[in-house]
């Protein structure tokens, strides 16, 4: 208890990253931070089975590639059918945990782009296979915020068990 304690102290003590040493924040701009919440969101939202958190960050259409991966050819699609394909392997797993790095964002009009590494950890009982890579993501501005119209999973590692996919898509299938 006295541990939890000491990091709670810490961490009102220290001073914030986002603190400059010339007391301003690097806080950036409203449009790289709604880019950056809106792809960060749907890790998260898959990790967390909140479906319709990660549907709602796309386009009406989208494409997804996962060539680096799987092969074959991009595919375009619906949101909607995207988060089928999804709800048809994730929650198979015991846990996933898809660790995003820093996303870096490029915005020029109603066009942005945003890339950050990703490791993502998936587990059966104690059995893991984690794929680790770059994501890219194409996003264009709509009416009311940004839609991603183009992800890209990039792999550049795999530690563990790919089978453990066929495992989870059998799990689902029950």
């Amino acid at each position: 208890m006295k541990s939890v304690l000491l990091v709670m102290v810490l961490a009102f003590a220290v001073p914030s990253l986002a603190s400059a040493t010339d007391g301003t924040s690097p806080a950036g701009d409203a449009d790289t931070a709604r880019v950056i919440t809106l792809v960060a969101s749907i890790p998260l939202a898959v990790d967390r089975a909140a479906y319709d958190l990660a549907e709602a960050a796309f386009a009406e259409e989208v494409v997804i590639d996962y060539t680096s991966l799987w092969g074959g050819e991009p595919s375009t699609m619906t949101p909607a059918a995207l988060m089928e394909g999804w709800k048809g392997i994730v929650p198979g797993f015991d846990a996933t945990w898809h660790e995003l790095g820093p996303v870096d964002v490029m915005i020029e009009d109603d066009r942005a782009t945003a890339t950050a590494k990703v490791d993502a950890r998936h587990w059966i009982g104690e059995k893991l296979w984690r794929p680790i890579g770059v994501y890219y993501w194409d996003l264009t501005r709509t009416d009311d915020d940004w839609r991603v119209t183009r992800m890209v999973f990039d792999m550049t590692n795999e530690i563990g068990d790919r089978a453990l996919t066929e495992e989870a898509m059998a799990r689902t299938a029950n």
